[in-house]
Formats: C-alpha cells, structure tokens, sequence
C-alpha cells in the first residue's frame, strides 16, 4: 500500500495537487500622491531629473518587507511594474511636474533645456513589518539640486536627506504600494518649500 500512495504523493507535489489555489504575483506602478493643498505652477525653473540611484538592498523589483532589526524579506508574488529606479524616477518627474515649484520638468530625451539638475539617492524602500500594530511604508531618499548649465556650479545649492514613514492600515502588498505614493506625495511637498526657499536665496545672492 505505501509503495502505491508514493507516486500519488509524488504526482500532487510535483503537479501543484493542492486545495488553494495557485498564488498569482502582482505588479504596481508608483505615483506620488497629490497633496490636498497643491497649488498651481508658479516657479519659473526648469527641472532635469539628472540620475536616480537606489540602494543595493532595494534596486530588485520584488517589494521588500522589514520584519526584524536585521531581517528583510523579498516578496516573489509582488514587485514593480519597471525596475525601482525607473518607477521612481517617472513617479518624481510626475509629482514635480504638479508640485507648483517648478515651470517644467523635462523628459530625458526632451529637446528642452533645464536650469535645474536633480540628482537622486533613495536609501531606504521597503515596508516595515516588524510589529503587527505599527506596520509602515518607509521610503528615504537624498536629493541634491545643482545649477544645470554652469560648469563651475560643482556644489548642490540645496542637499538634504527626506524619510516619510507612512502607517498601513494592513499587512498586504497592495496597502504598502499605496503607502509608497504617500510618502512620495508627502515628500515633493516637503521638497518643493525647501526648492523654493534655496532658489529664491541664491538668485538673490547673486
């Protein structure tokens, strides 16, 4: 008899012969959350989003969960649509774009030219899951504003380190994508006062 039910159990195992069904993998697309007190374009800069770089432990596209103080974990059944760099990077040009503090924000391949150059350092893109009751998205990036255009302008006018940690209602993939565009969302609208501010101190030191 239990030379018969060997094959049998064999065949369920190899044939997927379970009782759930079979987990399908989901796919997001990044965007940043418009904040409630956008306003209208009134900034006169024209913004290049230079380069976006993400840290190693999270430039793979499967979403990444914290769950102790040195403990991460890949997801296989969620991730991004488009690599993290390039999500991110089409979620800033986006989110800048509606953040009233810049006239445009140009395409890569764009024939227009920027004043502004941005380059992007994300630190930190995962959702924290360490404790049930304090479940997070936590995104962290560098950000450094150069004068596009002046080869002597080798020093950012403005470099400063953004963390937005955002609360989840619950412990799933698609909570922890939409945490993510708030935090984006949140973030520009940090970004965009301090831009304004730093903009507006070098054009009047001039």
């Amino acid at each position: 008899m239990a030379r018969r039910l060997l094959p049998f159990a064999l065949g369920c195992v190899l044939t997927g012969c379970l009782s759930r069904p079979a987990l399908v993998r989901q796919t997001f697309a990044l965007q940043a959350a418009s904040p409630a007190n956008s306003a209208a374009p009134t900034g006169q800069a024209v913004l290049e989003v230079r380069a976006l770089e993400v840290s190693p432990r999270f430039e793979g596209r499967d979403f990444v969960y914290r769950m102790g103080a040195d403990l991460y974990q890949a997801d296989p059944y969620a991730g991004f649509l488009v690599s993290p760099r390039r999500e991110l990077a089409i979620a800033l040009r986006s989110g800048f774009r509606g953040s009233g503090a810049f006239k445009d924000v140009v395409e890569p391949a764009s024939r227009l030219s920027a004043d502004t150059a941005l380059e992007v350092q994300i630190t930190e893109l995962y959702g924290d899951f360490r404790k049930p009751d304090q479940l997070a998205a936590v995104l962290s990036m560098r950000m450094l504003f150069f004068e596009a255009g002046n080869p002597q302008a080798r020093q950012p006018f403005l470099e400063k380190e953004y963390t937005c940690r955002v609360p989840l209602p619950q412990k799933t993939a698609a909570a922890l994508a939409a945490g993510w565009d708030q935090a984006l969302g949140k973030t520009l609208a940090e970004v965009a006062v301090d831009f304004t501010a730093a903009r507006a101190a070098r054009l009047g030191g001039r």
